[in-house]
């Protein structure tokens, strides 16, 4: 009763489903599973623009498992203008197996980007207000539309590629030197995420 999928019309012969919910008993929210159906269905890309980047085990094993498989993954998330310093710490901490599957990730840097999209194959789009961690896929009360035009799809794709004229790619290289400050912060991370 408070979740429901919502096809509407759009101009142009487009189709919107509207995915609204609030968490179920177990924690998981349509939110949840379109993302994870969607990642699990790509055969060529998948792009994702998150301000918090804080996939669980099993997210980060689909998206390695996408990687594996061929998919070209590009996450753009925000670098050191953040809002919530742990949360990123935290998200940095997780780079390490993703950057290994081949997954491409990005930092912004001019400031805090909150843009929450992801494009799979350039044809699914989703907008809305989830995040991609724990938080919105189990806790939160989020609203989403995904839309299945490439056009829209195309233009959505244009705007993250100049974004990410603004990025800063991490290396796994990088990822590894980075400095013990950090690594010895991201634990506050793991607090934060067992609260979720």
């Amino acid at each position: 009763p408070h979740c429901r999928a919502q096809l509407a019309p759009l101009e142009g012969g487009s189709t919107a489903i509207v995915v609204t919910g609030t968490p179920s008993a177990g924690k998981a929210t349509r939110a949840r599973i379109l993302f994870q159906l969607l990642v699990a269905a790509a055969r060529q890309s998948i792009c994702i623009q998150s301000p918090y980047f804080l996939p669980d085990r099993s997210m980060r094993a689909e998206l390695c498992r996408a990687a594996r498989r061929g998919v070209a993954i590009h996450v753009l998330v925000p670098g050191r203008h953040n809002n919530h310093p742990i949360a990123r710490r935290a998200s940095r901490r997780r780079y390490g197996e993703l950057l290994e599957a081949g997954i491409h990730i990005f930092e912004y840097q001019p400031g805090m980007n909150h843009t929450k999209l992801l494009i799979i194959d350039s044809t699914w789009a989703v907008i809305g207000s989830s995040n991609f961690d724990n938080r919105s896929f189990g806790l939160n009360d989020e609203v989403n539309v995904l839309l299945t035009d490439r056009q829209v799809a195309a233009q959505l794709e244009e705007d993250v590629s100049t974004d990410l004229q603004s990025a800063k790619p991490i290396d796994l290289s990088t990822w590894r030197s980075r400095p013990l400050g950090e690594r010895i912060l991201a634990l506050a991370g793991i607090v934060l995420e067992r609260q979720q």
